[in-house]
This record gives structure tokens, sequence and C-alpha cells, in this order.
């Protein structure tokens, strides 16, 4: 088991749950939120698959999120349409 703690000032909560959408499959998880993290308790019964699944998710998410702030400072789309 293993907790991964995304700040949501650095991470959109859109993205976290669509990243928790993708990875689903490779473990369980499951999403708190405490203040200002998204706390994503992920685990699985394969040794080391948490935490391999733990990065890609975060590298995923983050990546969704750039996206989505990409598109909405150029005017493409997301919350600032």
């Amino acid at each position: 088991m293993l907790d991964l703690r995304l700040h949501l000032e650095l991470y959109a909560s859109a993205a976290i749950d669509r990243a928790i959408a993708v990875y689903a499959g490779h473990a369980q998880i499951a999403r708190t939120d405490e203040a200002a993290h998204a706390v994503l308790r992920i685990e699985s019964p394969r040794a080391g698959r948490a935490a391999l699944v733990a990065r890609e998710l975060g590298n995923y998410a983050l990546g969704l999120t750039i996206q989505e702030r990409g598109d909405v400072a150029q005017g493409r789309g997301g919350a600032g349409r």
C-alpha cells in the first residue's frame, strides 16, 4: 500500500480523476481530499506495482493538467471558455 499526495494547486482535480480512471485497471486506487491535497491510496498484491502505478499516475495527471491549463491559457477550451 502506498499513499500519493498531489497538491491541488499543482494538479487539476479533473485531471487526477481522469488519471485514476486510466490506471484503475492496474491497482486499487481510492481518493480522499485533505485540505490542499488529493490523497490517493494505491494498493496491489503484485510486488512493486503500487509504486509503479503511483509514479505513472502522477506523471499522467500532471500532463493532463498542463494540457488543460495550456488550452485555457490559449483560449482553446477548459474552464475559461
